[in-house]
């Protein structure tokens, strides 16, 4: 929260910071979130030491930058997360689908939200259920396809059918998924872009003898990330 603080009133940082800190007793905390100043109110909202029923308070605050706070608060209930799936704002949102204590509902309704941005940050998710990630590997918009690829939730029949997309963004993902069977690693590793063997290099789950044979890669960003420290 430091470079929060330095973005705000020079008046506003000593309670910014009081907002933010673990140290501070709740019942100040609950004085804070009470603030005029939104950046006051949204420092207490997230911090993790806060009730519960004052995030919930803060859940309908008037800016977004208080609810977005709550949405990535991950003591916030459910019930209150769940309504800030529906807020009117992308970033409370995406906020609520980057939490790890979202749960499959809310990120089943994330998932299929008009927002892209939001679409991805819950195709990213690990809580994300394994129907719903079936879905979005199959998403017209490659970043959400590139999202679910990465996951490390997603199944071996996802990521072999990711695997073999037209778009280098996807296998790359694949690639670089540590959950990605060694049979799609070590063909991956041949793949025709650099990126993708590059991707594939960099997972700590590939396989030795596949890190050897990519050390030799014709590539130098291939080989490098095959020679990093610790593989």
């Amino acid at each position: 929260m430091a470079e929060q603080s330095s973005l705000v009133d020079p008046e506003l940082a000593p309670l910014v910071a009081e907002a933010s800190s673990v140290d501070t007793p709740r019942t100040r905390l609950t004085q804070l979130s009470r603030h005029k100043a939104p950046e006051v109110r949204a420092a207490a909202a997230a911090n993790p030491r806060l009730v519960t029923n004052v995030l919930t308070r803060l859940a309908k605050d008037e800016d977004k930058r208080v609810r977005a706070a709550v949405a990535a608060n991950e003591v916030t209930s459910a019930m209150a997360l769940e309504e800030l799936a529906f807020d009117e704002d992308w970033i409370v949102r995406a906020a609520t689908a980057h939490n790890p204590a979202a749960d499959d509902f809310v990120l089943g309704e994330l998932v299929r939200d008009d927002d892209v941005r939001v679409k991805i940050a819950a195709a990213a998710s690990r809580g994300l259920s394994l129907k719903d990630l079936d879905r979005v590997s199959e998403d017209d918009d490659a970043r959400v396809r590139a999202a679910a690829a990465a996951n490390p939730g997603a199944s071996e029949d996802v990521l072999s059918r990711l695997s073999e997309d037209r778009e280098w963004q996807i296998r790359a993902g694949v690639g670089a998924n540590p959950a990605a069977a060694m049979v799609l690693l070590r063909t991956l590793a041949t793949d025709e872009d650099w990126r993708v063997r590059a991707a594939v290099a960099a997972n700590p789950s590939t396989p030795a003898e596949v890190l050897a044979a990519l050390a030799l890669d014709g590539d130098e960003g291939v080989r490098s990330a095959a020679l990093r420290p610790g593989s």
